[in-house]
């Protein structure tokens, strides 16, 4: 039965036992806690090492009453609910030094600029187990010497700047950032950070691995990453770094509880808070463009990824500019408490996602887009021919060089394998046309792609 809370049923004595064996489940919980039966465990020395690209080495010397039998390092990047833990190398005994490269343990690709947090638990062949202190770094790219300036929520990492641009910019990126918090209804945003590169050389190291095709035509220049809070970019340009930073604080409105956001969505809205953003009209885009239902993730050729970003871009604006801010501001909502696309548009316009595309397509303002590249026409151009010389001409080249060299393989002995890369892989060779750091003009809305 119930008993009145008034009636005096536990000692004193009792209630502190209660209190001191509840406290101690809570801080078994936690890192940095030692739980131990009898034995002493202590940490001598800790050390922990960068050496970008793919080198995060962690070290701990620790010693003991009695042989120290396992070694375990919990990790996770910031910003993750989950740990993930590894066995770092070591030979039992009562004192030990074990070592571990972290980049190793991570199945996925680790951006520059993120933030890991990990701890060691070391277990003695008694039982005992000491939990260390939870502790962080930062994976960042140690080839360069980074300077950094804060515009709001937004730290921004570069180098080789001059302090008169990266002010100048910073000054421009106040009010955009201002109008990127109140679209969001994001009062006080969490931090963010921008990692930004020079020159597109520097970035091949850094950069997320792309397909050969985007890699050689330069289709992507920005990456988001909003699990870490953290964006890389390739430039100083204003209209990247915002639309970069959108990603972000979209995710953070979005939250843990949105089901995956439609990359149309998704994309459209970074690309609607550049405020360099040219929108074109759905009647001149509907026809060459997919529809909505099938532009929940990104890819193709960059001819129909610049299709997907102009169609993504005008779809957003017409649900911003034409049926109202708030509006747009209640989808979102309704989208971070878990509903779908079809159920929010639904609720807050009254029609789904094809009924969007329909009036979209008849309704959205804006300029024509511009039309396709004309084919060629019947008249071969005498460009053409001249081309067909000059090739023709560098293959009789290659046909005379290759018999060169067979004939001289003839009369010499084999050499070792030749090392090296291929014309397209090798960094040097490749297109460098912005390795001034001067990547775009703040005024220029042709620009490369981000995401």
């Amino acid at each position: 039965m119930a008993v009145p809370f008034s009636q005096p049923l536990l000692s004193a004595r009792l209630a502190v036992l209660i209190l001191l064996a509840g406290l101690s489940v809570i801080v078994h919980l936690m890192p940095g806690v030692v739980s131990a039966a009898g034995g002493n465990i202590q940490v001598v020395e800790t050390a922990e090492e960068v050496d970008f690209p793919g080198n995060v080495d962690l070290s701990l010397t620790a010693e003991g009453d009695a042989e120290i039998v396992e070694v375990r390092l919990f990790f996770r990047t910031s910003g993750s609910p989950f740990w993930a833990y590894a066995y770092p190398d070591f030979d039992p005994a009562s004192r030990i030094t074990a070592s571990l490269n972290l980049t190793g343990e991570v199945p996925t690709y680790l951006p520059p600029g993120t933030e890991l947090e990990y701890y060691y638990e070391i277990t003695d062949s008694l039982g005992n187990v000491l939990r260390t202190d939870a502790r962080m770094l930062v994976y960042s790219d140690t080839r360069f010497d980074w300077q950094e300036t804060k515009v709001g929520p937004l730290t921004l990492m570069y180098y080789d700047q001059s302090d008169s641009r990266v002010q100048r910019l910073a000054e421009r990126l106040e009010a955009d950032m201002e109008r990127l918090g109140r679209l969001l209804q994001l009062d006080s945003p969490d931090e963010i950070k921008g990692v930004i590169y020079s020159t597109r050389d520097d970035t091949l190291a850094a950069f997320p691995q792309q397909s050969r095709t985007t890699t050689e035509q330069h289709t992507f220049q920005g990456f988001a990453f909003p699990e870490q809070g953290l964006f890389l970019g390739l430039g100083l340009d204003r209209g990247l770094i915002i639309h970069e930073a959108a990603h972000l604080m979209f995710g953070q409105v979005m939250g843990r509880d949105a089901l995956p956001t439609p990359s149309w969505l998704n994309e459209g809205f970074a690309s609607y808070a550049d405020p360099f953003a040219t929108v074109y009209s759905g009647d001149s885009l509907s026809s060459r463009s997919n529809p909505l239902r099938s532009m929940s993730t990104l890819s193709g050729t960059p001819t129909s990824i610049n299709t997907f970003y102009q169609k993504s871009l005008s779809v957003v604006a017409f649900l911003i500019d034409d049926l109202g801010e708030a509006n747009f501001q209640t989808f979102l909502d309704r989208l971070s408490k878990g509903d779908t696309v079809d159920e929010a548009l639904t609720t807050v316009y009254g029609f789904d996602i094809d009924g969007l595309d329909v009036r979209w397509a008849g309704e959205a303002p804006g300029q024509p887009a511009p039309p396709p590249a004309p084919p060629g026409n019947n008249q071969p151009s005498p460009f053409l021919f001249l081309d067909a010389w000059l090739l023709g001409g560098l293959a009789v080249l290659v046909l005379v060089a290759v018999s060169v060299q067979k004939g001289a393989r003839r009369i010499r002995p084999a050499g070792a394998p030749q090392e090296g890369l291929q014309p397209w892989e090798d960094p040097d060779l490749l297109d460098d046309d912005y390795d001034d750091g001067s990547f775009w003009n703040d005024d220029d809305d042709s620009r490369p792609f981000s995401r």
